[in-house]
């Protein structure tokens, strides 16, 4: 991706690592089967995973949260999207995450992206948006755990961009 836009030392610090830690969430997603993509790693009548299906629509929408706040300068969790639910095909996923990488590149490119401050719900105080950003990459991170484990359920070896990050 071409994140040449980004001035700001902060926000191409940002993301050189969100882009780092989401190229290894892409290569999972990119490599479950279509038809394992509704495949639970706990599937009992009390609990129940998430689907892989379901955890990426659930990245997309996260991520699509933190750049409205970005945008706003207010964080809100639990917007509906119209574009997005559990019931899309992998490939209209891997698309609108894309997407939404592309808006986070272009959000960090405003000539303003230093001085923003954003609302967020663990600070009293409005916090930096490149701040607020890091925690969406942290998420980016807790992602790559859960699908560490689903790939040993679905038998899918580890691939090379899993092992430049974590041996």
């Amino acid at each position: 991706m071409d994140t040449s836009t980004i001035t700001n030392p902060e926000a191409q610090a940002f993301i050189n690592q969100f882009l780092r830690d989401r190229a290894v969430n892409r290569k999972f997603y990119e490599l479950v089967p279509e038809d394992k993509y509704d495949y639970r790693m706990v599937d009992t009548p009390s609990r129940k995973s998430d689907s892989v299906r379901e955890s990426i629509t659930h990245q997309i929408d996260t991520e699509r949260d933190y750049l409205n706040a970005a945008k706003t300068g207010e964080m809100k969790f639990g917007v509906t999207y119209e574009d997005l639910s559990n019931s899309l095909p992998k490939d209209r996923l891997l698309t609108l995450l894309q997407e939404s990488d592309n808006q986070l590149i272009e959000i960090l490119s405003a000539e303003d992206i230093g001085t923003k401050k954003v609302k967020v719900p663990w600070s009293s105080e409005p916090v930096p948006a490149i701040s607020s950003l890091w925690a969406l990459d942290s998420h980016e991170i807790l992602h790559q755990g859960w699908n560490l484990a689903v790939m040993d359920h679905l038998n899918i070896e580890r691939f090379a961009e899993l092992k430049e990050m974590w041996g």
